[in-house]
């Protein structure tokens, strides 16, 4: 810990000696710097403690409302307010919605419609023919990236024979080789 102290020297009583106020004055300014210090940690403290405490009923409170908004009875209606279908509580309502999920209808980008316009799916055979595509897209690209490349590989080694015999030919390079052997 520093501690730095500034002593002031206003007056000095005929009952004190100097050396007496100096020593009051530096036991009064550590005290001083020591109680901050302390108040220091004690805030810091509290403020922790309180911060959890805090936290902590917050969480409780949401927690509370949660289950409380679960429980509740939800109706749903229609454009005019007629009560359409009834549910016990939330949960029923998000187990209906996600057993129907899987078989509602889309359209062809996925979402759900109820239009009566356009291709429709029901979600599952609209998932599983996006897959499908997908793979196909996939496989194709890379059949035709493979393909392409062999074939160019085996035209390059193919012009390469060929344009080697053909200059040969041209060169003469088989009579060349014939004087050379007799010679």
């Amino acid at each position: 810990m520093k501690l730095n102290l500034e002593i002031e020297l206003d007056w000095i009583n005929d009952e004190m000696s100097l050396d007496d106020v100096v020593k009051q004055q530096i036991i009064s300014g550590v005290m001083t710097k020591i109680n901050q210090s302390l108040l220091a940690k004690i805030e810091s403290k509290v403020e922790k403690m309180i911060d959890k405490t805090i936290v902590k009923r917050i969480n409780q409170a949401t927690d509370k409302m949660f289950r409380n908004f679960m429980k509740r009875p939800v109706q749903l209606t229609d454009n005019y307010g007629s009560t359409i279908k009834e549910y016990k509580n939330i949960t029923q309502v998000i187990k209906e919605r996600f057993d129907n999920f899987m078989t509602e209808t889309v359209d062809d980008n996925g979402n759900a419609s109820n239009s009566n316009y356009g291709t429709k799916y029901k979600r599952l055979y609209f998932i599983i023919d996006k897959q499908l595509k997908d793979f196909a897209n996939t496989f194709t690209t890379n059949a035709v990236k493979t393909v392409s490349a062999e074939i160019k590989t085996h035209v390059q080694e193919g012009l390469t024979q060929k344009l080697g015999s053909e200059l040969m030919k041209i060169l003469k390079v088989d009579e060349m080789l014939k004087l050379q052997q007799n010679n």
